[in-house]
């Protein structure tokens, strides 16, 4: 009886095998479970994929191609151009500082450039040019008390106000050597003794006088000069 129970048992185990049909079918509904799987994460991974290619396209600007013959644009180049107009800004401050005086006392630029400080407010300095001064009479006279007295006509040919010069006088002897010499000032031959600012207008005249004591040597003559 025991033997037989012992058959009955392992007969109950080794009776149970499953049809290749059941298992044909088991694998091919697990593949077909796989393959939907497989589908579904794969196309959301691709549309991902997508959407991110999207994005970082819209966001990245697109680079052209350069072509052989185009010179490439640097931002070195605008820099040097920046440095450039600043550093002939102050080259032409620098000309303009140190010899605007000069540049002021030239006829040609001179109206335009009293155009120019009228507009920006500025002030140029005196217009002075001894060659534009002439001297139209002159004479040097002794007086009964044995002083001499001085006297000059002075025009201004420029076409421009000039400040007064001053009038160097040398007295000379008969060998026409220097015996005296006295540099005067326009306060001090001007017979008024004084002038607005010492100035004198185009094509206007003065008259410059003045008296000196005689030197103790006879005088032979005489010359003078307009100095600045």
């Amino acid at each position: 009886m025991n033997e037989n129970s012992t058959v009955l048992v392992t007969e109950a185990k080794t009776e149970y095998i499953p049809k290749p049909e059941a298992l044909q079918k088991a694998s091919a509904k697990k593949k077909s479970g796989n393959q939907w799987y497989s589908t579904i994460i794969g196309g959301f991974l691709k549309k991902n994929s997508a959407n991110i290619a999207a994005v970082n396209s819209a966001n990245d600007d697109p680079v052209p191609e350069r072509l052989p013959w185009e010179v490439q644009k640097k931002s070195a180049d605008t820099l040097w151009f920046l440095g450039f107009i600043a550093g002939l800004a102050l080259l032409f401050g620098q000309i303009i500082y140190f010899e605007a005086g000069k540049v002021s006392q030239n006829p040609s630029y001179r109206p335009d450039l009293e155009k120019l400080c009228r507009w920006l407010g500025c002030q140029l300095a005196g217009y002075e040019n001894i060659a534009e001064f002439a001297v139209l009479q002159s004479s040097f006279v002794p007086n009964s008390d044995g002083s001499m007295s001085f006297k000059a006509v002075i025009n201004n040919q420029a076409a421009f106000k000039q400040r007064l010069p001053s009038i160097k006088l040398t007295l000379l002897d008969y060998n026409e050597q220097a015996l005296a010499q006295r540099i005067l000032s326009p306060k001090e031959y001007l017979p008024s003794g004084k002038r607005p600012n010492n100035t004198i207008s185009p094509d206007e005249t003065v008259e410059a006088s003045f008296t000196i004591a005689a030197p103790k040597t006879r005088i032979g003559g005489y010359n003078f000069d307009l100095i600045y």
